[in-house]
């Protein structure tokens, strides 16, 4: 300790210049910070339906498309209508990026004029052939088992143009292998050469897929400025799972810079009016955005991408930075008003030697919090988890080295004489003095309360949720809810049916019962399969079902154009499959993923009596149900452990049994609470709010560590209990409510984010804070006045 005091007292320029080139070597790699929103960050690590996945979207193409919707006031098959989309069709096809699009321009027709199942093989009937009659077209459109509530809406206003971006088949291969390799990996059946092979595939897909989301998200750009030019005839939205992620990435990338700026300068304002002085200001921020930004670099050169998951990094370092340096700043001028006479080398020795420990045991206890994160098997979350276990060590250190050297470099501050009694922890002293048995019984029933909520807690989100209605995410899904059948695809997979299919007129049946079965609940939109084809052909016959042999004879007449959209999306021959594709509605307040797809899987097995292993329910909304699922199990019943964790070091800080029991008790109730709350208001855990358990947890540790610590110090003056909570509430308290203040404020500024989940993670940051703050300024100090614990 000694030759750390001489270093940074006697060669402060040059320690303060080692540090700042350390800085500025991590800062350096910041341009190479990647942000990430694809789908790898919204699905489980080893999750073997993401395999199944995979080799649906092989086998039948891609569901990550884009849908532009065109809404028009009058008729949507004027000739004049149909030639400004027909305009837009072409400038969209002309983007580079841009495989096919497909609108009601190209679309084969079956009704306009009607066709028999002979002419079924010899006329290719669409809009863009000129061969269409567009009065029936109009009427095929609204009704057609294909078309209607699909590509066009049921009122005939508003059609879908679905855009087809191209595939970079080298990516898509190497994904592939990386997820089928991870899956062995989570067996344990990988050989020591297969890991090491699978880590090298791990960064090379990761530097793809940023240039894949770099090609894509200049793709949608150049599609939204072509569609702005084409605005003065229809009203236009953009939506797809494409342009969702890509956003995301714009709104974090957004948020990550707009408001760690304003957390910065809202810290700025507070400091200045706690404080009243530049330096106690300036380096506080200096310090804390120091340490963001070389956290920020190690992040950059290590290749971890930021995620929805992870994006509030960079305010949560600062924040815990901010508050390691407000307790040092705190004891510094409490050190210097208790002695005005002292050299500014004591107050820097008493400062860092005294404040050391306290700091050092929150920084561990954070990190277990944090460290929960690393066994939810998410990739995304296990990253978010070392970040913040690493990024509080570098707090940490930054914190205990830049401090004292900055002081040593500054003269010694002039601190006034301030009565700190009469401020609001003499108050909340004051209170828990005559009126914490009463705080207890409240806190009892506000914990019974919070019980009651957590019992109605959910995973489930929807992605329209994330964003705020004036957003064009929001408008455009909602439209495309309303009118063209929904967006978020969920598929049905059967296995061996595909050459019985024809022949089986029981099986048909059963498999129109399905489909009818799907198109009738409430979550669901449109519905496509097979069935669709059947439900085309009966239309085409009059009215009459197709047996075998017929039907046999009419599925070779159809033409190839026309198969692309009816046969072979939904049936096929070399796998033995049948596929069913729902467009679920993300605009349904009711929906819950989960039970949406339990009740689909009962529906089906035990209703209809197909068996459980011989269909399979996939694409994106399962993949990210079972990551929602999964996460759930992780966090929330790994907090019990937390806390265990939690109080054998409480055990060994405190070195006190009793204390240690007194000390965890105030710091369940933040968590409990934010969790109560979240489920009383229906708002549902998702990727962001499921870490803010964790987040309270080691915010709350943090402030009882502190305010312990301080109470074994003082209580060795006088062994008055009662005197001692006075004096601890004078001086740790301080700082405990000037870092409360600031960090509250400015997290609240993220409610003027556009991305919802980035206002509740504010929103509950804030309320672990005050929570914190006001459990350990009053229950904790009152159970030690109640029970006398061995100090």
């Amino acid at each position: 300790m000694n030759m750390f005091f001489n270093f940074v007292l006697k060669k402060s320029i040059l320690g303060i210049t080692l540090l700042l080139i350390i800085a500025g070597f991590f800062v350096s790699q910041i341009p190479n910070f990647q942000l990430d929103a694809s789908s790898d960050s919204l699905v489980l690590e080893g999750d073997e339906n993401l395999a199944f996945y995979q080799r649906v979207k092989k086998n039948y193409g891609s569901d990550d498309y884009l849908v532009i919707s065109y809404q028009v006031k009058n008729d949507l098959l004027d000739p004049k209508q149909l030639t400004h989309l027909s305009k837009l069709k072409q400038d969209l096809v002309a983007i580079e990026q841009v495989k096919s699009v497909t609108s009601i321009l190209d679309v084969p027709l079956f009704r306009s004029p009607p066709l028999s199942l002979v002419d079924l093989s010899s006329e290719n009937i669409t809009i863009e052939n000129g061969n269409a009659d567009l009065n029936l077209a109009i009427k095929e459109f609204k009704t057609s088992p294909l078309y209607a509530n699909n590509l066009v809406s049921k009122d005939g206003k508003t059609t879908a143009i679905l855009v087809t971006l191209k595939d970079n088949q080298r990516f898509k291969e190497l994904r592939a292998t990386r997820d089928q390799m991870r899956i062995q990996r989570a067996n344990n059946t990988l050989s020591a050469n297969d890991i090491n092979k699978l880590k090298t595939i791990e960064r090379q897909v990761l530097r793809n897929t940023t240039t894949q989301s770099g090609l894509q998200a200049q793709t949608i750009a150049e599609i939204r400025s072509t569609i702005n030019n084409y605005r003065d005839k229809a009203q236009l939205f953009l939506g797809g799972l494409p342009m969702i992620t890509t956003d995301i990435v714009s709104y974090i990338s957004n948020d990550l810079i707009v408001f760690s700026l304003a957390v910065i300068g809202l810290m700025t304002i507070v400091l200045a009016l706690i404080f009243r002085g530049v330096r106690w200001v300036v380096t506080p921020i200096f310090v804390s955005l120091t340490s963001a930004l070389i956290m920020t670099g190690v992040i950059s050169l290590l290749e971890w991408k930021v995620t929805v998951i992870s994006s509030n990094f960079f305010s949560l370092l600062l924040v815990l930075t901010l508050s390691v340096i407000i307790h040092l700043v705190v004891h510094y001028r409490e050190s210097a008003q208790n002695n005005p006479d002292a050299e500014l080398e004591f107050l820097i020795k008493d400062t860092v030697q005294k404040m050391f420990k306290p700091c050092l045991f929150t920084t561990l206890t954070t990190f277990v919090a944090f460290g929960s994160f690393l066994v939810s098997g998410i990739k995304p979350v296990i990253d978010f988890g070392w970040m913040m276990s690493i990024g509080v060590a570098i707090a940490l250190a930054i914190s205990f080295l830049m401090f004292p050297l900055l002081m040593s470099l500054m003269p010694k501050a002039k601190i006034k004489t301030h009565k700190t009694k009469i401020g609001a922890t003499n108050s909340l002293a004051k209170f828990t003095e005559h009126f914490g048995s009463h705080l207890i019984i409240f806190l009892i029933v506000i914990m019974g309360i919070s019980g009651l909520g957590i019992s109605k807690l959910t995973v489930e989100n929807r992605f329209i949720d994330y964003f705020k209605e004036s957003t064009e995410i929001n408008q455009g899904l909602t439209l495309i809810d309303e009118k063209l059948g929904g967006t978020i695809p969920l598929e049905i997979i059967f296995d061996d049916l595909a050459e019985d299919y024809w022949f089986d007129e029981d099986l048909r049946a059963e498999i129109h019962e399905i489909h009818t079965y799907l198109d009738s609940l409430d979550e669901t939109g449109k519905v496509l399969s097979i069935d669709t084809l059947m439900q085309v052909l009966t239309q085409a016959n009059d009215g009459d079902k197709l047996n075998g042999f017929f039907l046999n004879i009419v599925r070779g007449q159809i033409p190839e154009s026309a198969k692309k959209h009816v046969l072979y999306p939904y049936i096929s021959e070399d796998n033995g499959q049948l596929r069913i594709v729902i467009r679920v509605l993300e605009t349904n307040k009711n929906l819950n993923r989960n039970d949406l797809i339990n009740k689909i899987q009962h529906h089906i097995a035990n209703n209809l009596g197909f068996k459980e292993d011989g269909f399979h329910l996939t694409g994106m909304l399962v993949l990210y149900n079972n990551m929602l699922q999964s996460l759930f199990d992780s966090q929330i019943k790994t907090i019990a452990m937390v806390f265990a964790m939690i109080f054998l070091m409480f055990w060994f800080i405190f070195k006190s049994f009793s204390l240690s029991i007194i000390a965890i008790i105030p710091n369940i109730i933040p968590s409990t609470l934010i969790l109560g709350v979240m489920g009383l208001f229906n708002i549902p855990l998702d990727l962001m709010t499921i870490t803010i358990a964790a987040i309270a947890i080691g915010i709350g540790v943090d402030d009882a560590i502190h305010y312990v610590y301080r109470f074994k110090v003082e209580f060795k003056k006088d062994g008055n209990y009662l005197a001692t909570m006075y004096r601890a509430h004078n001086s740790v308290g301080l700082a405990m409510f000037y870092t409360s203040l600031t960090i509250t404020l400015g997290f609240l500024i993220l409610v003027l984010s556009n991305f919802i989940p980035s206002i509740y993670f504010g929103i509950f940051t804030a309320i672990a804070m005050i929570s914190a703050m006001f459990v350990n300024l009053t229950l904790l100090p009152k159970l030690i006045l109640i029970f006398k614990p061995k100090i």
